[in-house]
């Protein structure tokens, strides 16, 4: 017998030697979320079939990408192409700040202060945005990459079943996308709240929930006959060095409650594939390569060790 066949031996109703299933539940965290595609292009190479991807915030655009294509070296080369372009870098650097404008850099030398006062009129509009707006960033750049990656199809008519977790902040009920167009469904379970706009979708209005459900291992286990099998790309949380004004309590808070609920949610699955991404903030897609193949060998590594441990 195969030694993934000893994984979860006491399902009884699985014949000795057929082939595993699972439902993969593909958490969020941004960037990190890269790390998926290494973790698919893993599974698609061991003897467990994917039965269903149920995927959150970034776990819902890799969990797409991989739903609608199941040539996941495609699916990769597609993702790279566009992270590496010079568009979305400049985009990138635009948005949160990784490099300055061309402007700044010809006049930073000669006028100094024109850093500092470009530096105060960014952080006065995005008060200002944060006060008047149901965003600080458009969305616009998710909309392009979202367009880019995805075909325009409705998510019941793709090759493996998918569904997408996101949150109603009319309610505050989870919600969970299984029928109607794919882009704008991966574009409501990635609308980070107050960084993305939120989404109508019929008469609600959805948005991110990885806050609360980072990685939707009890939506996964509903459907799973087998194994449910969940992708970690949460962040570390080590020890900080100072808390000291009140945004930094709140989303240190928000940081903690996080932690502790994927926790939880993470006990609920079969499997856990953790790859080593935690230190990668989540806006920081500068080395996609990377995050696949950390992916990749956690999810080999996982598998492989999990299998050993059953035998022993």
């Amino acid at each position: 017998m195969n030694l993934l066949n000893l994984i979860c031996p006491s399902k009884s109703e699985v014949a000795e030697d057929a082939p595993r299933s699972a439902v993969l539940a593909l958490g969020g965290g941004g960037a990190r979320g890269v790390a998926h595609l290494g973790v698919m292009q893993a599974i698609s190479e061991s003897e467990v079939r994917t039965e269903r991807i149920v995927g959150v915030s970034m776990g819902s655009l890799v969990g797409a990408m991989c739903a609608a294509d199941p040539d996941i070296l495609r699916v990769q080369a597609k993702a790279i192409e566009l992270l590496c372009s010079p568009v979305f870098q400049l985009k990138q650097e635009i948005l949160f700040g990784a490099a300055p404008p061309a402007d700044e850099e010809t006049y930073g030398g000669m006028f100094p202060w024109y850093g500092r006062i470009r530096k105060y009129l960014q952080t006065h509009r995005k008060l200002t945005r944060a006060v008047t707006s149901s965003s600080l960033i458009s969305a616009e750049p998710l909309i392009e990459s979202i367009a880019y990656l995805l075909p325009d199809v409705d998510i019941e008519d793709l090759p493996t079943p998918l569904s997408i977790v996101a949150v109603d902040l009319l309610t505050g009920q989870q919600v969970v996308l299984e029928q109607g167009p794919l882009r704008l469904a991966v574009r409501a379970s990635a609308s980070i709240p107050g960084v993305f706009p939120p989404v109508k979708w019929n008469d609600m209005l959805l948005a991110d929930i990885g806050v609360i459900e980072s990685v939707p291992t009890l939506v996964a286990k509903s459907y799973a006959d087998d194994l449910t099998i969940a992708v970690d790309v949460g962040q570390d949380h080590d020890r900080i060095q100072a808390c000291g004004t009140a945004i930094e309590v709140l989303m240190r808070v928000d940081d903690i409650g996080e932690r502790l609920l994927r926790r939880f949610l993470l006990d609920t699955a079969d499997l856990v594939i953790r790859p080593d991404v935690g230190n990668v903030a989540w806006f920081d897609f500068g080395e996609p390569e990377r995050l696949i193949d950390a992916g990749r060998v956690a999810a080999h590594q996982t598998l492989g060790s999990m299998a050993e441990q059953l035998v022993a």
